[in-house]
Protein backbone atom coordinates (compact mmCIF):
# COMPACT_ATOMS: atom_id res chain seq x y z
CA UNK A 1 0.00 0.00 0.00
CA UNK A 2 1.47 3.42 -0.98
CA UNK A 3 2.70 5.64 1.82
CA UNK A 4 0.61 8.79 2.16
CA UNK A 5 0.03 11.79 4.40
CA UNK A 6 -3.13 12.82 2.58
CA UNK A 7 -5.36 12.09 5.63
CA UNK A 8 -3.34 14.67 7.57
CA UNK A 9 -3.95 17.28 4.87
CA UNK A 10 -7.68 16.54 4.83
CA UNK A 11 -7.81 16.67 8.64
CA UNK A 12 -6.16 20.11 8.66
CA UNK A 13 -8.82 21.43 6.28
CA UNK A 14 -11.67 20.03 8.39
CA UNK A 15 -10.28 21.07 11.79
CA UNK A 16 -9.61 24.70 10.87
CA UNK A 17 -12.94 25.05 9.06
CA UNK A 18 -14.80 23.68 12.08
CA UNK A 19 -12.83 25.96 14.43
CA UNK A 20 -13.73 29.09 12.48
CA UNK A 21 -17.35 27.90 12.35
CA UNK A 22 -17.50 27.71 16.14
CA UNK A 23 -16.09 31.22 16.59
CA UNK A 24 -18.36 32.76 13.97
CA UNK A 25 -21.38 31.02 15.50
CA UNK A 26 -20.48 32.46 18.91
CA UNK A 27 -19.95 35.92 17.45
CA UNK A 28 -23.22 35.94 15.52
CA UNK A 29 -25.09 34.44 18.47
CA UNK A 30 -23.82 37.09 20.89
CA UNK A 31 -24.54 39.94 18.49
CA UNK A 32 -28.03 38.65 17.68
CA UNK A 33 -28.83 38.02 21.35
CA UNK A 34 -27.95 41.60 22.24
CA UNK A 35 -29.35 43.22 19.07
CA UNK A 36 -25.87 44.49 18.15
CA UNK A 37 -25.42 42.76 14.78
CA UNK A 38 -23.56 45.30 12.63
CA UNK A 39 -22.02 45.54 9.18
CA UNK A 40 -18.65 44.24 10.37
CA UNK A 41 -20.38 41.12 11.72
CA UNK A 42 -22.15 40.64 8.38
CA UNK A 43 -18.86 40.86 6.48
CA UNK A 44 -17.31 38.28 8.80
CA UNK A 45 -20.30 35.99 8.25
CA UNK A 46 -19.98 36.30 4.46
CA UNK A 47 -16.24 35.60 4.73
CA UNK A 48 -17.00 32.45 6.72
CA UNK A 49 -19.51 31.25 4.09
CA UNK A 50 -16.90 31.69 1.36
CA UNK A 51 -14.28 30.05 3.57
CA UNK A 52 -16.48 27.00 4.06
CA UNK A 53 -16.93 26.77 0.30
CA UNK A 54 -13.18 27.14 -0.13
CA UNK A 55 -12.63 24.31 2.35
CA UNK A 56 -14.90 22.03 0.32
CA UNK A 57 -13.10 22.92 -2.92
CA UNK A 58 -9.66 22.38 -1.39
CA UNK A 59 -10.74 19.09 0.17
CA UNK A 60 -11.72 17.78 -3.25
CA UNK A 61 -8.59 19.25 -4.87
CA UNK A 62 -6.35 17.39 -2.41
CA UNK A 63 -8.10 14.15 -3.31
CA UNK A 64 -8.03 14.44 -7.11
CA UNK A 65 -4.46 15.81 -7.17
CA UNK A 66 -3.12 13.02 -4.94
CA UNK A 67 -1.68 15.55 -2.50
CA UNK A 68 0.21 13.68 0.22
CA UNK A 69 1.36 10.85 -2.02
CA UNK A 70 4.88 10.27 -3.28
CA UNK A 71 5.19 11.41 -6.87
CA UNK A 72 6.15 7.92 -8.03
CA UNK A 73 2.95 6.48 -6.52
CA UNK A 74 0.64 8.85 -8.39
CA UNK A 75 -1.06 7.33 -11.45
CA UNK A 76 -0.94 9.29 -14.70
CA UNK A 77 -3.95 11.58 -14.92
CA UNK A 78 -6.24 11.60 -17.93
CA UNK A 79 -6.94 14.84 -19.79
CA UNK A 80 -10.40 15.08 -18.23
CA UNK A 81 -8.96 14.58 -14.73
CA UNK A 82 -6.39 17.33 -15.34
CA UNK A 83 -9.10 19.68 -16.62
CA UNK A 84 -11.18 19.00 -13.49
CA UNK A 85 -8.16 19.58 -11.26
CA UNK A 86 -7.50 22.98 -12.80
CA UNK A 87 -11.16 23.97 -12.52
CA UNK A 88 -10.88 23.32 -8.78
CA UNK A 89 -7.65 25.34 -8.71
CA UNK A 90 -9.39 28.28 -10.39
CA UNK A 91 -12.29 28.12 -7.92
CA UNK A 92 -9.90 28.16 -4.98
CA UNK A 93 -8.01 31.17 -6.37
CA UNK A 94 -11.25 33.11 -6.89
CA UNK A 95 -12.36 32.43 -3.30
CA UNK A 96 -9.10 32.98 -1.41
CA UNK A 97 -8.47 36.74 -1.72
CA UNK A 98 -12.10 37.89 -1.27
CA UNK A 99 -12.23 35.97 2.03
CA UNK A 100 -9.16 37.69 3.46
CA UNK A 101 -10.24 41.10 2.16
CA UNK A 102 -13.71 40.74 3.68
CA UNK A 103 -12.17 39.84 7.04
CA UNK A 104 -9.90 42.89 6.82
CA UNK A 105 -12.86 45.09 5.88
CA UNK A 106 -14.71 43.77 8.93
CA UNK A 107 -11.78 44.69 11.20
CA UNK A 108 -11.42 48.14 9.65
CA UNK A 109 -15.14 48.89 10.16
CA UNK A 110 -14.86 47.78 13.78
CA UNK A 111 -11.87 50.07 14.35
CA UNK A 112 -13.75 52.95 12.71
CA UNK A 113 -16.62 52.38 15.14
CA UNK A 114 -14.21 53.04 17.99
CA UNK A 115 -14.28 56.72 16.93
CA UNK A 116 -10.66 57.60 17.53
CA UNK A 117 -10.13 61.24 18.56
CA UNK A 118 -7.35 61.54 15.99
CA UNK A 119 -8.52 62.56 12.51
CA UNK A 120 -5.39 61.14 10.91
CA UNK A 121 -6.24 57.70 12.31
CA UNK A 122 -9.80 57.83 10.99
CA UNK A 123 -8.77 59.06 7.55
CA UNK A 124 -6.01 56.45 7.37
CA UNK A 125 -8.47 53.68 8.21
CA UNK A 126 -10.89 54.89 5.54
CA UNK A 127 -8.08 55.05 3.00
CA UNK A 128 -6.98 51.54 3.93
CA UNK A 129 -10.57 50.34 3.57
CA UNK A 130 -10.74 51.69 0.01
CA UNK A 131 -7.32 50.22 -0.84
CA UNK A 132 -8.34 46.83 0.56
CA UNK A 133 -11.54 46.90 -1.49
CA UNK A 134 -9.58 47.78 -4.62
CA UNK A 135 -7.10 44.97 -3.93
CA UNK A 136 -9.96 42.48 -3.58
CA UNK A 137 -11.58 43.47 -6.88
CA UNK A 138 -8.29 43.66 -8.79
CA UNK A 139 -7.04 40.31 -7.50
CA UNK A 140 -10.35 38.58 -8.20
CA UNK A 141 -10.47 39.69 -11.83
CA UNK A 142 -6.73 39.14 -12.19
CA UNK A 143 -7.12 35.51 -11.14
CA UNK A 144 -10.20 35.12 -13.34
CA UNK A 145 -8.51 36.47 -16.47
CA UNK A 146 -5.02 35.01 -16.01
CA UNK A 147 -5.72 33.13 -19.24
CA UNK A 148 -7.76 34.55 -22.11
CA UNK A 149 -10.17 33.20 -23.11
CA UNK A 150 -10.91 32.38 -19.47
CA UNK A 151 -11.81 28.72 -20.07
CA UNK A 152 -8.38 28.09 -21.54
CA UNK A 153 -6.97 28.08 -18.01
CA UNK A 154 -8.26 24.49 -17.81
CA UNK A 155 -9.16 23.67 -21.40
CA UNK A 156 -5.61 24.22 -22.65
CA UNK A 157 -4.89 20.66 -21.58
CA UNK A 158 -7.60 19.48 -23.95
CA UNK A 159 -6.65 21.51 -27.01
CA UNK A 160 -4.32 24.37 -27.89
CA UNK A 161 -6.51 25.64 -30.73
CA UNK A 162 -3.67 26.31 -33.10
CA UNK A 163 -4.50 28.17 -36.31
CA UNK A 164 -1.73 28.84 -38.85
CA UNK A 165 0.86 28.01 -36.23
CA UNK A 166 -0.43 30.62 -33.73
CA UNK A 167 -1.74 29.64 -30.30
CA UNK A 168 -5.19 31.22 -29.84
CA UNK A 169 -4.93 31.91 -26.11
CA UNK A 170 -2.52 33.63 -23.75
CA UNK A 171 -1.73 33.46 -20.03
CA UNK A 172 0.20 36.03 -18.03
CA UNK A 173 3.11 35.36 -15.68
CA UNK A 174 1.65 33.36 -12.79
CA UNK A 175 4.73 33.84 -10.61
CA UNK A 176 4.65 37.64 -10.76
CA UNK A 177 0.91 37.68 -10.05
CA UNK A 178 1.07 35.26 -7.13
CA UNK A 179 4.09 36.84 -5.46
CA UNK A 180 2.81 40.42 -5.83
CA UNK A 181 -0.73 39.75 -4.58
CA UNK A 182 0.57 37.71 -1.62
CA UNK A 183 3.02 40.49 -0.69
CA UNK A 184 0.29 43.17 -0.86
CA UNK A 185 -1.96 41.00 1.33
CA UNK A 186 0.77 40.74 3.98
CA UNK A 187 1.37 44.50 3.83
CA UNK A 188 -2.31 45.31 4.40
CA UNK A 189 -2.40 42.79 7.26
CA UNK A 190 0.48 44.59 8.98
CA UNK A 191 -1.04 48.05 8.44
CA UNK A 192 -4.38 47.00 9.90
CA UNK A 193 -2.73 45.42 12.94
CA UNK A 194 -0.67 48.52 13.71
CA UNK A 195 -3.78 50.66 14.23
CA UNK A 196 -5.00 48.97 17.45
CA UNK A 197 -1.65 49.60 19.11
CA UNK A 198 -1.68 53.25 18.02
CA UNK A 199 -5.27 53.71 19.21
CA UNK A 200 -4.93 51.93 22.56
CA UNK A 201 -1.54 53.10 23.82
CA UNK A 202 -2.50 56.74 24.61
CA UNK A 203 -5.45 55.61 26.78
CA UNK A 204 -5.43 56.21 30.51
CA UNK A 205 -5.16 52.63 31.73
CA UNK A 206 -2.39 50.56 33.23
CA UNK A 207 0.16 48.81 31.06
CA UNK A 208 -1.29 45.34 31.65
CA UNK A 209 -4.68 46.40 30.34
CA UNK A 210 -3.13 48.15 27.37
CA UNK A 211 -1.23 45.01 26.42
CA UNK A 212 -4.33 42.85 26.89
CA UNK A 213 -6.60 45.10 24.81
CA UNK A 214 -4.01 45.66 22.08
CA UNK A 215 -3.40 41.92 22.04
CA UNK A 216 -7.07 41.10 21.52
CA UNK A 217 -7.33 43.65 18.73
CA UNK A 218 -4.09 42.40 17.18
CA UNK A 219 -4.66 38.65 17.18
CA UNK A 220 -4.16 38.81 13.43
CA UNK A 221 -0.37 38.85 13.80
CA UNK A 222 -0.59 35.07 13.54
CA UNK A 223 -2.18 35.60 10.12
CA UNK A 224 0.82 37.70 9.08
CA UNK A 225 3.18 34.88 10.05
CA UNK A 226 1.13 32.33 8.12
CA UNK A 227 1.01 34.68 5.12
CA UNK A 228 4.80 34.94 5.12
CA UNK A 229 5.06 31.14 5.23
CA UNK A 230 2.64 30.96 2.29
CA UNK A 231 4.77 33.46 0.37
CA UNK A 232 7.82 31.27 0.99
CA UNK A 233 5.95 28.26 -0.38
CA UNK A 234 5.12 30.27 -3.50
CA UNK A 235 8.77 31.13 -3.99
CA UNK A 236 9.83 27.52 -3.56
CA UNK A 237 7.16 26.36 -6.00
CA UNK A 238 8.47 28.62 -8.76
CA UNK A 239 12.20 28.44 -8.01
CA UNK A 240 13.00 25.22 -6.16
CA UNK A 241 12.74 21.88 -7.94
CA UNK A 242 11.60 19.42 -5.29
CA UNK A 243 12.19 15.74 -5.94
CA UNK A 244 8.86 14.80 -4.34
CA UNK A 245 6.62 17.92 -4.42
CA UNK A 246 3.30 16.15 -3.88
CA UNK A 247 4.38 14.51 -0.59
CA UNK A 248 3.52 17.59 1.47
CA UNK A 249 0.63 19.32 3.20
CA UNK A 250 1.79 22.82 2.23
CA UNK A 251 -1.26 23.23 0.00
CA UNK A 252 -3.35 23.57 3.17
CA UNK A 253 -1.56 26.73 4.33
CA UNK A 254 -4.12 28.88 2.50
CA UNK A 255 -7.09 27.41 4.33
CA UNK A 256 -5.18 27.69 7.63
CA UNK A 257 -4.56 31.38 6.92
CA UNK A 258 -8.13 32.34 6.06
CA UNK A 259 -9.67 30.42 8.96
CA UNK A 260 -7.19 31.82 11.48
CA UNK A 261 -7.99 35.29 10.10
CA UNK A 262 -11.70 34.71 10.69
CA UNK A 263 -11.04 33.43 14.22
CA UNK A 264 -8.82 36.43 14.99
CA UNK A 265 -11.48 38.85 13.74
CA UNK A 266 -13.93 37.34 16.25
CA UNK A 267 -11.64 38.15 19.18
CA UNK A 268 -13.19 41.51 20.19
CA UNK A 269 -16.70 40.03 20.05
CA UNK A 270 -15.70 37.32 22.51
CA UNK A 271 -15.45 39.94 25.27
CA UNK A 272 -18.93 39.08 26.51
CA UNK A 273 -17.95 35.46 27.09
CA UNK A 274 -14.63 36.46 28.69
CA UNK A 275 -16.38 38.85 31.08
CA UNK A 276 -18.94 36.16 31.88
CA UNK A 277 -16.47 33.42 32.82
CA UNK A 278 -13.23 35.35 33.52
CA UNK A 279 -14.25 38.86 34.60
CA UNK A 280 -10.79 39.75 35.93
CA UNK A 281 -9.01 39.07 32.65
CA UNK A 282 -9.43 42.68 31.49
CA UNK A 283 -10.74 44.23 34.67
CA UNK A 284 -9.23 44.70 38.07
CA UNK A 285 -9.92 43.42 41.54
CA UNK A 286 -12.55 46.06 41.84
CA UNK A 287 -14.49 44.87 38.80
CA UNK A 288 -18.06 43.81 39.48
CA UNK A 289 -18.94 40.12 39.35
CA UNK A 290 -20.37 38.76 36.13
CA UNK A 291 -24.10 38.57 35.59
CA UNK A 292 -26.11 35.98 33.77
CA UNK A 293 -26.62 38.26 30.78
CA UNK A 294 -24.29 39.27 28.00
CA UNK A 295 -26.16 42.51 27.40
CA UNK A 296 -24.07 44.59 29.82
CA UNK A 297 -20.92 43.71 27.90
CA UNK A 298 -22.13 45.06 24.59
CA UNK A 299 -21.37 48.66 23.71
CA UNK A 300 -23.52 51.14 21.86
CA UNK A 301 -23.37 51.40 18.09
CA UNK A 302 -20.36 53.71 18.15
CA UNK A 303 -17.60 53.86 20.73
CA UNK A 304 -15.72 57.06 21.48
CA UNK A 305 -12.10 56.46 22.33
CA UNK A 306 -11.03 58.75 25.15
CA UNK A 307 -8.52 61.46 24.41
CA UNK A 308 -5.48 62.30 26.49
CA UNK A 309 -7.20 65.32 28.03
CA UNK A 310 -9.79 64.50 30.70
CA UNK A 311 -13.04 66.42 30.93
CA UNK A 312 -13.85 68.93 33.62
CA UNK A 313 -16.80 67.75 35.64
CA UNK A 314 -18.72 69.12 38.59
CA UNK A 315 -19.17 67.18 41.81
CA UNK A 316 -22.17 68.56 43.71
CA UNK A 317 -21.94 69.44 47.37
CA UNK A 318 -22.98 66.82 49.89
CA UNK A 319 -25.14 69.49 51.54
CA UNK A 320 -27.05 70.20 48.35
CA UNK A 321 -30.71 69.25 48.40
CA UNK A 322 -30.60 68.15 44.77
CA UNK A 323 -29.17 64.96 43.38
CA UNK A 324 -28.36 63.61 46.85
CA UNK A 325 -29.88 60.26 45.98
CA UNK A 326 -27.99 60.01 42.71
CA UNK A 327 -24.74 58.06 42.97
CA UNK A 328 -21.55 59.81 41.96
CA UNK A 329 -19.69 58.43 39.03
CA UNK A 330 -16.23 59.58 38.10
CA UNK A 331 -15.65 59.70 34.39
CA UNK A 332 -12.26 60.48 33.01
CA UNK A 333 -13.00 61.06 29.36
CA UNK A 334 -15.53 61.82 26.67
CA UNK A 335 -16.61 58.26 26.11
CA UNK A 336 -16.19 54.59 26.80
CA UNK A 337 -14.74 53.54 23.49
CA UNK A 338 -13.34 50.23 24.61
CA UNK A 339 -16.43 48.93 26.40
CA UNK A 340 -16.58 46.23 23.75
CA UNK A 341 -13.09 45.05 24.65
CA UNK A 342 -12.33 45.92 28.24
CA UNK A 343 -14.30 46.41 31.45
CA UNK A 344 -13.87 50.09 32.22
CA UNK A 345 -15.75 50.13 35.53
CA UNK A 346 -12.48 50.29 37.44
CA UNK A 347 -10.67 52.83 35.26
CA UNK A 348 -11.67 55.73 37.46
CA UNK A 349 -11.96 53.93 40.78
CA UNK A 350 -8.89 55.52 42.36
CA UNK A 351 -9.92 58.93 41.07
CA UNK A 352 -13.40 58.46 42.52
CA UNK A 353 -11.89 57.63 45.93
CA UNK A 354 -9.92 60.89 45.83
CA UNK A 355 -13.05 62.85 44.91
CA UNK A 356 -15.03 61.33 47.78
CA UNK A 357 -12.22 62.19 50.17
CA UNK A 358 -12.25 65.79 48.92
CA UNK A 359 -16.02 65.97 49.40
CA UNK A 360 -15.71 64.68 52.97
CA UNK A 361 -13.22 67.41 53.79
CA UNK A 362 -15.22 70.19 52.14
CA UNK A 363 -16.13 72.08 55.32
CA UNK A 364 -17.84 74.89 53.54
CA UNK A 365 -20.35 72.72 51.79
CA UNK A 366 -19.35 74.09 48.40
CA UNK A 367 -19.19 72.07 45.21
CA UNK A 368 -15.77 71.09 43.95
CA UNK A 369 -14.49 71.57 40.43
CA UNK A 370 -12.06 68.82 39.65
CA UNK A 371 -9.62 68.67 36.78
Amino acid sequence: MPETIQPAALAIIVVFTVASTVFVALRVGIRAHTNQFKTDDLLCLVAWILSTANGGVLYRYVQVSYIGYHVWDIPKASVDETVYEFKLSMAQQLLYNPILCLVKASLILFLLRLNSQYKLTRYSLKGLFVFNLGHMVATFFGALTQCLPIHMYWDRFKTDRVVDGQVMYSCFNAEAFSMSTASIAILTDILILIFPIVMVWPLRMNRRKKIAVAGVLSLGWSVVIIGIIRLKYFYDFFHVSAADPSYSVSVTVSTIEINVAIIASCGPAMNAIVNRFAPRFFGSRGSPPPTTSFAHDVPPEDYDLPSRTPRKFYVPSITSSRNTSRPYRAREDDGEGLDSIVDNDSLGSKRADIIRAMIDTDKGGRGLYVR
